[in-house]
């Protein structure tokens, strides 16, 4: 990793251009990628990196601050499982219900790609019910009305 990506991992606040968006999908992500890992040393980013590449393209400063921050929640929420887990998921619901537009960043295609198999079946449930909400939260946010709120009328 460049100096350049470094500083801008540890001062994304103020140098990075729509940090909360970028912030908001390494959240979703390290969500959907920790039941898979023991430790954050041991999680395999590579199809992470491809995703990046798809994200942002050709801004590779962008790519590896992304990467960083993935990296970061990944060990945060391991190192404080499985209360982190719930912590996460209401910050994700959160964050959607205050601003609709982070909804858009949930990329389902992108999500699935980190479901696995050869994980034990709880882990493996764990990360269903995540892709599950994700696609809940996605879902709901992009519907201009919520027929559970008006199914008795």
């Amino acid at each position: 990793m460049s100096i350049k990506s470094w500083l801008l991992t540890v001062f994304r606040e103020l140098f990075l251009y729509h940090y909360k968006s970028l912030e908001f999908r390494a959240e979703i992500f390290a969500l959907i990628i920790a039941p898979s890992c023991k430790s954050a040393k041991d999680c395999n980013f590579k199809i992470l990196k491809e995703v990046a590449m798809a994200i942002y393209g050709n801004d590779r400063h962008r790519q590896d601050v992304f990467l960083n921050i993935v990296r970061e929640y990944t060990a945060m929420i391991l190192r404080n499982a499985p209360a982190s887990y719930d912590e996460a998921i209401r910050d994700i619901n959160r964050k959607v219900k205050a601003d609709k537009s982070f909804a858009m960043k949930i990329n389902m295609n992108h999500i699935n790609r980190f479901l696995r198999d050869d994980i034990s079946e709880d882990k493996q449930l764990l990360q269903q019910r995540i892709a599950e909400f994700l696609e809940y939260q996605s879902k709901e946010a992009s519907c201009p009305i919520n027929p559970t709120k008006y199914q008795n009328l």
